[in-house]
């Protein structure tokens, strides 16, 4: 049987003959040579204006024979000017600079990559629905952002996104209502024992302590006290009596830096949390 034939192992009859192999030509043995001779590029991504399957006609009209027939030469021209006419568009030019804002924003706030694309899902539809307009992109952009943060349950908050960004957080705060009105999002609701671990982190609070102030936030769940109360504080909170329970030095004043509220916060949702779940921190 010759190399590109496909023949039936019974009778022997050539079925398919010429056969492209759509294998490479060269052989790997660890991951390092795979990758040193692999030839192929990116794959396609949102996160990228053309989706990273950009392509360049050059108007060189020369061949590795010489010079190419006039016909041919007017074919390469033609397809030139028009690459040139849609490249230049003003939807591909602002998908440029919304994409080089989204990759600022994700490498500050360490954003991983799923939603990061994501986020440019969400602005290329708003783009399409021309709710750019008249708006800043950069806005926008940052808006998309804490969507697919809400999506993927990425702990990022409007102030966090807007602390690398020129807008302000109310801004940025109608221009996700907007989005999320506009394509009606089903985000999920923020827990609060979901920011526990980036505050315990910033504590200093060892891993024994945050699935106990875990424990008192489901607890408290179930009896509906943490219903119209912000997230962070609660989360703070817990955190705060946790720590009381398992006699670890810790102020409220710290851990409301470390949350991002206020000791007067951190303080009325300690008081609510003690007295509704009946603890006894004596």
């Amino acid at each position: 049987m010759k190399i590109g034939e496909k023949v039936c192992t019974e009778c022997g009859f050539v079925s398919k003959e010429q056969l492209i192999s759509q294998k490479p030509e060269w052989r790997a043995f660890n991951t390092q040579e795979k990758a040193s001779r692999s030839r192929v590029g990116m794959p396609r991504s949102m996160a990228v204006g053309d989706y990273g399957l950009h392509t360049m006609i050059d108007t060189d009209t020369r061949s590795i024979k010489g010079k190419v027939s006039r016909e041919r030469q007017l074919q390469i021209r033609r397809l030139s000017q028009w690459q040139r006419r849609v490249t230049n568009s003003k939807k591909i030019r602002n998908l440029n600079q919304a994409m080089g804002i989204l990759s600022n924003l994700c490498s500050h706030l360490h954003i991983p990559r799923r939603v990061k694309e994501q986020t440019a899902l969400y602005y290329r539809k708003a783009l399409k629905a021309n709710l750019v307009r008249g708006r800043s992109i950069e806005a926008i952009m940052a808006a998309c952002l804490y969507a697919a943060c809400r999506l993927t349950h990425t702990q990022r908050r409007l102030k966090d996104i807007a602390e690398y960004s020129s807008s302000d957080p109310k801004e940025l705060a109608r221009n996700y209502r907007m989005i999320y009105n506009k394509f009606k999002l089903d985000l999920p609701r923020v827990k609060a024992h979901s920011h526990i671990p980036k505050i315990a982190n910033k504590i200093g609070v060892k891993p024994k302590v945050q699935r106990e102030a875990v424990s008192i936030l489901r607890a408290a769940e179930k009896l509906k006290v943490t219903a119209g109360k912000a997230p962070s504080g609660l989360a703070a909170a817990a955190l705060y009596i946790a720590c009381r329970q398992g006699d670890v030095k810790i102020t409220q004043k710290d851990t409301a830096y470390a949350a991002g509220v206020t000791e007067v916060t951190v303080r009325n949702r300690y008081k609510e949390l003690v007295s509704e779940l009946g603890l006894d921190l004596s």
